[in-house]
């Protein structure tokens, strides 16, 4: 069984090369790096590195001719997300001729983990079996505890990560209030700032196209025979850097995703906020440590409940996850 990896990155240099370390060390067998408008020096940091297909973002006139693929070449000059869905269907190209299995869609800043906190070998995951009987296997997130201003190789330190965004008691929910400086005010939202769709491993033998970058479909127009399981490892915001970079990124993008549905509050406002020159450095560093870090307050009530902190929580808010860490060790990240 090969298994491969496809990512679309724009300005990742701080995580490419521990991210794909980590996936070659669990056995990936081939990775697919597309550099989307990159002007750090991400494709330097990585190549030196055996099995890594680097290359920009395929032209939107490439798959032109596949009706199929409309919503997304028609959109591509506008939308990275439609490049990367593009990116990911020419990756799904790639496999098929070189006899590849499965194929694992993912940002720079996730990683892939098996079963059992990554336990579960590479082979026993991806199974006959499964490789039978599944089209899709979904793959739930785990989003980063970020507990440092500053990392040097996050995904070789941080061990810390939230398990799920809602809880089934009042008791157990966790919120975080967030300022906003163009209105003075508070508002109130989840711990959890990412996303929670999921990514997704395609199984190459099917006739499989992207619905978005989270999910797939059958070319057929039939849903998919999907398995849940696994996870990724979302280090989402994970220090202030990232935090800058992040949405310094997104200053150009629309302000709807694909689906024509408009970004949420919390983007538009950090997005407006990183990128005002009436904000240094210093306020927004300051900004990023009261409203995004985990100081140890906020540290506190992941293991407690709300009411009072002193009362254990029903359900477990974190994982303790030290696979990556433990496959990094030892490695050059640069």
């Amino acid at each position: 069984m090969k298994i491969a990896l496809v990512m679309t990155v724009k300005n990742e240099a701080r995580l490419l090369r521990q991210n794909l370390l980590y996936h070659l060390g669990i056995g990936i067998d081939r990775v697919f790096v597309y550099f989307d408008q990159t002007t750090d020096d991400g494709k330097e940091t990585i190549e030196d590195l055996k099995n890594v297909v680097a290359q920009n973002s395929i032209s939107s006139r490439k798959y032109q001719d596949k009706e199929f693929l409309k919503k997304f070449w028609e959109n591509a000059d506008e939308h990275h997300t439609a490049r990367q869905c593009l990116n990911t269907y020419d990756a799904i190209q790639q496999c098929k001729q070189r006899g590849i299995d499965w194929l694992i869609s993912l940002d720079a800043d996730e990683l892939f983990i098996t079963e059992n906190a990554g336990e579960q070998p590479l082979t026993a995951f991806f199974n006959e079996s499964i490789t039978k009987s599944y089209d899709i296997v979904q793959l739930p997130t785990l989003e980063v505890v970020n507990k440092k201003m500053a990392y040097t190789n996050v995904m070789a330190e941080e061990t810390l990560f939230k398990k799920q965004k809602r809880f089934k008691s009042k008791f157990d929910q966790l919120y975080r209030k967030v300022f906003n400086p163009y209105t003075k005010e508070y508002t109130t939202t989840s711990y959890w700032l990412g996303h929670t769709m999921g990514k997704a491993a395609i199984n190459v033998d099917r006739e499989i196209i992207p619905y978005n970058v989270h999910r797939y479909e059958l070319l057929d127009g039939n849903k998919p025979k999907k398995l849940v399981t696994g996870n990724i490892l979302h280090y989402h915001l994970y220090d202030f850097e990232d935090f800058l970079k992040k949405y310094d990124n997104f200053k150009d993008h629309p302000d709807t995703f694909l689906s024509g549905n408009k970004i949420n509050f919390l983007k538009s406002l950090w997005i407006k906020l990183v990128n005002d020159p009436s904000y240094d450095e210093i306020y927004l560093r300051n900004y990023f440590k009261n409203n995004i870090l985990f100081q140890q307050k906020d540290l506190n009530e992941l293991s407690k409940t709300r009411f009072f902190n002193v009362v254990k929580r029903k359900e477990e808010a974190t994982i303790n996850i030290t696979k990556p860490k433990e496959i990094l060790e030892g490695e050059d990240l640069g």
